[in-house]
C-alpha cells in the first residue's frame, strides 16, 4: 500500500513525514503551537520553548557557487535561540555532515546579531525527523534499541562536560521506531508513533486523547485546511509523487548497473524533468560538480 492510499478511504490526515504533509502542517504559522510541542518533546530538558517566531528559511550564498539553500523549517524561540527542523524521507549519504553544515550556517550568522567580539551567540538545535531507509549512522548496538532521539553536540571525550550552549543535532529516528500503540508509555513514544502513523488513521485513537495530540490531529486534518493551504498542499504533494516516481523509474531501469550508474540516471532524468539542482543533490547524494558533468 502506498503512503498515498488508506484500506479503501479517503486519506484523512497528511503524510506529515512528506515535503508537502510536513508544510502543511509545521509550515503554518497557525500551528506554532503544534510546532512547540514537538519541540518540548525532542529537545533536552531544560531547554523549554514558551514562544516562537518563524524565521526566513533561505541560507544564502550558501553553496560554492555562491547559490542559497532553503530549510524546510526555520524558527526563533523566545530566548534567541534558533532551531531547525528538517525531515529526510530517503536514504542520503553524508546526512550528519549536511545537518552539521546546516546548523553552523544559521550559528555562524547569529554573530550578525549579537556581539562578534564577545561571541554572544543564540545556540542553534537543528531537529531531523528521519523516516524509511535514511540512516546517520550504525545502531547495532543494543543500547540504541530504545533510543529513537539520539543527541550531539560539542561534549568533554571522557567526562562529557558540556562547556557551553552553542550547536546541537538531534535526531528522530522514525526509520527504527516499531512500537504499537500499546506500547508507547512516554510522551516521546506516542509523538514517534503519531508522526509515523497520523496518515494511516482514520480519527484520533484514545490513546492519544490530551490536548496536545488534540492539536496535531486538527492541524493535519485535510478537511480542515484553508483554500490556499489546500492547494498549496495538493500541488506540493503531486511534485513530490512526480519526483518519486522518477527516482522509482529510474531505479528499476539502472539499479543492477551499479550504485553510482544508477544514481546518474537518476539524476539525469530528474535534470529532465526539470527539478531543481538542490533537491536532486539532496536526494541523489551527488555533488554540483557532479552534475554539470550531466
Amino acid at each position: 500500500m502506498g503512503k498515498e492510499e488508506q484500506k479503501g478511504n479517503v486519506q484523512r490526515y497528511v503524510d506529515i513525514l512528506s515535503d508537502a504533509g510536513f508544510k502543511a502542517v509545521f509550515g503554518e504559522k497557525r500551528n506554532k503551537d503544534v510546532l512547540i510541542d514537538l519541540l518540548n518533546v525532542v529537545l533536552p530538558e531544560r531547554k523549554h520553548i514558551m514562544d516562537i517566531r518563524y524565521a526566513t528559511t533561505e541560507l544564502p550564498g550558501f553553496t560554492l557557487e555562491n547559490k542559497s539553500v532553503r530549510l524546510d523549517l526555520r524558527c526563533t524561540g523566545d530566548d534567541g535561540t534558533e532551531f531547525i527542523v528538517e525531515v529526510q524521507r530517503y536514504a542520503q549519504e553524508n546526512i550528519f555532515r549536511r545537518c552539521i553544515l546546516y546548523a553552523s550556517q544559521v550559528y555562524s550568522s547569529g554573530t550578525e546579531r549579537g556581539d562578534g567580539q564577545e561571541y554572544c551567540i543564540p545556540p542553534v538545535y537543528l531537529v531531523c525527523l528521519i523516516d524509511d531507509h535514511a540512516m546517520i549512522a550504525d545502531r547495532s548496538d543494543p543500547i540504541f534499541k530504545d533510543r529513537i532521539i539520539t543527541e550531539y553536540t560539542f561534549r568533554e571525550k571522557i567526562i562529557e562536560d558540556v562547556p557551553d550552549e552553542t550547536i546541537f543535532c538531534i535526531f528522530v529516528e522514525l526509520n527504527r521506531f516499531e512500537k504499537s500503540l500499546e506500547e508507547c508509555k512516554k510522551i516521546s513514544d506516542k509523538w514517534c508513533y503519531a508522526l509515523k502513523h497520523i496518515w494511516t488513521l482514520d480519527s484520533l485513537p484514545n490513546d492519544l486523547k490530551t490536548e496536545t495530540f488534540e492539536r496535531l490531529f486538527k492541524a493535519c486534518e485535510i478537511s480542515r485546511f484553508g483554500k490556499e493551504q489546500k492547494l498549496s498542499y495538493e500541488k506540493n504533494m503531486i511534485t513530490e509523487r512526480d519526483h518519486r516516481n522518477i527516482i522509482n523509474t529510474a531505479r528499476k531501469e539502472g539499479i543492477r548497473e551499479g550504485e553510482t550508474k544508477a544514481e546518474r540516471m537518476i539524476a539525469r532524468k530528474m535534470l529532465e524533468a526539470g527539478m531543481d539542482n538542490e533537491a536532486i543533490m539532496n536526494l541523489t547524494g551527488l555533488t554540483s560538480e557532479d552534475l554539470r558533468k550531466l
